[in-house]
């Protein structure tokens, strides 16, 4: 899994103001998650992985494990669909305006890259504009920061989910934070989606052993198991599997075993060892094929009874 779908898988819980919190927009009043009602806002595979509404302007957020200039042009793009989608006339002052000088709605693009590689800086730039995103390297971020700031009790979530991609970061660190995260007082899904994430982040950078520590730790020191129901899951998908299974390999035997008493019946003693060893590794079709072909018996009804 990468970074970028732990991120969308996860982050959908996370409140969206947390999102423009973390791009360093603090100042609003409320912020509303529109990419669920922007869907139609996309050309063949433009499409944003976050668009908020915040006060006056429209922020649209991408995270990015590396940057191509092909990324460039698509964030262009969608800034420019989205412009066009809340290029709305303020209506209380629209009878002041012509219909060339009205007020738009802005819409800021910030990408946040989560790669180490050295990136040149980010902008598309002619004669008839300039498009420059925000554009924020979590690699530089301050990982010490970060885990006073969850000490505080005042730590952004995502910010605390990227840590382990971050400068100065270690296991001592990694380990403290952990155990914030785990006395968060929030919604137990919703500490369990940042305690995931930041694990599986985690797991990018570090060996397995570390990370199975931090697990025995969460439940033993805070009683928090996040990955017992996926654990579960995994059980009765296996159990139903393993019955179907079972109930298959059981048809499938008393279909051999059938196939094998009316050769004997017919043959006799010609019925010798090893067309007795056929017809235990026949599949179904040749064991189809004899009971219906050679014995003209109805396959149908036999499996019923079967």
């Amino acid at each position: 899994m990468t970074y970028k779908d732990v991120i969308l898988k996860y982050f959908s819980h996370i409140s969206p103001y947390e999102i423009a919190k973390f791009i360093g927009i603090e100042d609003v009043n409320d912020v509303e998650n529109l990419s669920e009602e922007i869907k139609d806002v996309r050309i063949s595979d433009f499409h944003a992985d976050f668009v908020l509404k915040a006060d006056k302007e429209i922020i649209h957020v991408e995270f990015q494990q590396e940057m191509t200039p092909d990324d460039l042009n698509r964030f262009f793009v969608y800034n420019a669909l989205l412009t066009r989608q809340f290029n709305l006339f303020e209506q209380e002052f629209s009878h002041f305006y012509k219909w060339w000088e009205h007020v738009t709605v802005p819409v800021k693009t910030y990408v946040i890259y989560l790669g180490r590689s050295d990136v040149p800086k980010q902008i598309i730039q002619n004669e008839m504009v300039k498009f420059e995103p925000g554009f924020i390297k979590v690699s530089q971020m301050d990982s010490n920061a970060i885990v006073e700031h969850a000490k505080m009790k005042s730590g952004n979530m995502i910010e605390m989910i990227l840590m382990p991609l971050m400068k100065n970061c270690n296991k001592e660190l990694i380990t403290e934070l952990i155990d914030e995260e785990a006395k968060m007082n929030v919604d137990v899904n919703l500490r369990d989606d940042v305690l995931t994430s930041t694990l599986v982040i985690t797991a990018t950078v570090y060996e397995r052993s570390f990370i199975d520590e931090l697990k025995r730790r969460l439940v033993k020191m805070y009683s928090v198991d996040i990955f017992e129901k996926e654990r579960k899951e995994a059980i009765e998908q296996g159990l139903q599997q393993g019955l179907q299974q079972g109930i298959e390999e059981g048809k499938l035997q008393a279909m051999k075993d059938y196939a094998a008493k009316l050769l004997i019946a017919k043959f006799k003693d010609k019925y010798i060892k090893e067309l007795k060893d056929k017809i235990q590794n026949a599949d179904s079709a040749v064991l189809d094929y004899i009971i219906s072909h050679i014995f003209d018996i109805d396959l149908e009804e036999l499996k019923k009874i079967l």
